[in-house]
């Protein structure tokens, strides 16, 4: 059995590896003081130390809420974008509509599962899903389709194949935004230690965006510093609030009509009751 973190006294959490998740884990395990461990994994390893036990706390791919069973969100935070987001690409020769294998990076499952619910409800095909290696080329030598995510998305060539935002195609058919990750608690970790020290982290990250930035930058193959500076501050927001939990659920509804998740994840998950705009505020602030 997992001990409360007050109990052992090292919070173990598990970040992700990526630019998009950076402003929600500032600071986080920097101080040794502070009783705080921080580990930074693919979202598909963070769900799994999550799972383990090896993390008390981790920021995951929203589908694993449907495949692990008494996890707490962190209410009033997420990883999320209201149209496009850049980092979630869907890369074919053709139209969609003629897709018939895909070759998908399977280090976010929420990923792979919107892609087969767009493919399916909006354009009515469902192609063989190849796990494959993050690398375009190679995708495209043995697939019609790619899916990539995170960093390598960003840094996707952006001619000679056609590129379809998942994000934007889920906006303009339901309406919301896209919700990728949110925090996850196991049971016994003690929440009112976990929620500020998260919520704290936020607001520092998001202060500091242009040290992000500059630290991103210097990756080879990234975009110049304006436009992460515009992926970070314009493109995604860091607030889960009520049109987030529309979303959430929509979400959930399609992949198990289509038999991708078990059941349904019907349970609150934003902080805040609808017209409610204090999660927003706190992000601006």
């Amino acid at each position: 059995m997992l001990e409360s973190p007050l109990m052992e006294q090292v919070l173990r959490i598990g970040g992700l590896d990526g630019l998009n998740a950076a402003p929600l884990q500032w600071g986080l395990g920097t101080d040794p003081a502070s009783g705080v461990e921080l580990t930074l994994r693919s979202p598909a390893a963070s769900a799994a130390a999550l799972a383990s036990g090896e993390a008390h706390v981790a920021l995951i791919p929203v589908v694993e809420l449907a495949h692990q069973t008494g996890l707490e969100v962190v209410p009033g935070l997420c990883v999320a974008a209201r149209r496009r987001v850049r980092s979630v690409v869907l890369i074919t020769r053709d139209a969609p509509e003629k897709l018939r294998r895909v070759s998908v990076d399977e280090t976010s499952r929420t990923s792979v599962t919107l892609l087969r619910i767009l493919l399916e409800r909006r354009f009515g095909v469902r192609p063989v899903m190849e796990p494959c290696a993050p690398h375009l080329d190679d995708m495209m030598a043995r697939s019609d389709g790619a899916l990539l995510i995170a960093d390598a998305a960003l840094r996707a060539p952006t001619t000679g194949w056609q590129i379809y935002d998942l994000a934007e195609l889920w906006a303009t058919w339901t309406g919301l935004p896209f919700v990728f990750a949110v925090w996850a608690v196991r049971p016994g970790t003690d929440m009112a230690r976990v929620k500020p020290l998260l919520r704290g982290a936020r607001a520092d990250g998001l202060r500091h965006l242009p040290e992000l930035v500059s630290r991103h930058a210097t990756r080879g193959g990234n975009p110049g510093g304006p436009a992460l500076t515009a992926y970070l501050s314009e493109l995604l927001h860091y607030s889960l609030g009520p049109e987030e939990e529309l979303s959430l659920r929509r979400f959930f509804m399609e992949a198990h009509a289509l038999e991708l998740i078990r059941s349904p994840v019907l349970r609150p998950f934003a902080a805040h009751p609808p017209g409610d705009n204090r999660a927003r505020a706190e992000e601006r602030s």
